[in-house]
């Protein structure tokens, strides 16, 4: 996602084809099948736009003004905003998917005072009889 957003932010072409994201970025992504698919995904970043030949676009590229020549270039300070969004949001994610592992040790140790009760209070039933 970040090779896409410094492609996508800094190139002078705003919008790309899957063909020249695979061309600018050599190959495939290793995250995802597609650089389109990975854009799909993150729609806080990109836009994609299935009908248009060149449907993958940087969603900020959009809202700013034209200069001079007609074209939409982002300050490079924004730029490393952007990067610095997707790292903290990948962060997240990685804390989120995480967030479950203390959890663990508890779940075996209620586990295994179940079983210690079970075991207990099989035993004396069957030494009853």
């Amino acid at each position: 996602m970040l090779a896409l957003i410094q492609v996508l932010a800094l190139d002078e072409h705003a919008h790309r084809s899957e063909d020249g994201l695979n061309s600018e970025l050599q190959g495939i992504p290793k995250s995802g099948g597609t650089w389109t698919d990975i854009a799909r995904m993150h729609p806080e970043f990109f836009r994609v736009r299935p009908e248009s030949t060149h449907g993958v676009s940087l969603v900020s590229r959009h809202v700013l003004p034209k200069d001079d020549q007609g074209t939409r270039r982002l300050p490079s300070e924004f730029v490393g905003q952007l990067i610095a969004a997707a790292v903290d949001l990948y962060d997240r994610q990685v804390k989120r998917s995480e967030r479950w592992t203390y959890l663990v040790p508890i779940w075996v140790a209620l586990l295994v005072g179940i079983f210690g009760l079970l075991a207990v209070v099989l035993k004396a039933l069957f030494q009853q009889e």
